[in-house]
């Protein structure tokens, strides 16, 4: 007997996407257009695509919203300053932030505050490793095995490791055996 693999493309999201995306949906139900969405809402140009032509724009900087317009903050969520710069400019923020990236957030700054020194596992420049590095001062980016050989910590017994959210297991299980050493 003969089978057949079909493989779907575009893959499913993980539910803190599809939330993202339902909220964008929302808000070009509801609110005037252009809806303004800080940065690309998810990783992927088919979605990105739809929703533009549904009236979403995408901007990189929260200077090109119009004061007093609505945004919505993507699903790999930001850092406080850029919440801080939202409120400035009186801006309706619609906060789309992955539910799972919202505790990593909530965990860097409890372990910040409690004198810990934190390290995160991701990689450099995406959109969810620059918010959680924003969370709390010192966090130390790991993006490798080489990487975590550097790392250079207060005091052993006083370490938090938390990791990017998209990463698989496989990707983290060298580098987190490697810190642990």
């Amino acid at each position: 007997m003969i089978q057949r693999v079909v493989l779907v493309a575009p893959r499913g999201f993980c539910a803190g996407v599809a939330r993202a995306v339902a909220l964008v949906e929302w808000a070009l139900a509801t609110l005037p257009h252009p809806v303004y969405v800080r940065r690309a809402i998810v990783h992927n140009r088919s979605v990105l695509a739809r929703l533009r032509d549904a009236g979403a724009c995408f901007v990189d900087d929260l200077g090109e919203v119009p004061a007093g317009a609505a945004v919505i903050f993507s699903a790999h969520g930001v850092a406080p300053s850029v919440r801080d710069q939202a409120a400035r400019r009186n801006l309706r923020v619609i906060d789309a932030t992955c539910p799972l990236v919202g505790k990593v957030h909530r965990e860097v700054r409890r372990f910040a505050d409690e004198g810990m020194d934190v390290i995160l596992v991701g990689h450099a420049g995406h959109d969810e490793v620059i918010g959680t590095m924003g969370q709390a001062a010192g966090v130390q980016l790991v993006e490798s095995v080489t990487d975590a050989d550097r790392v250079r910590v207060a005091n052993p017994d006083r370490v938090a490791c938390v990791t990017q959210t998209t990463l698989s297991q496989a990707d983290v299980a060298p580098i987190l055996k490697r810190l642990r050493r």
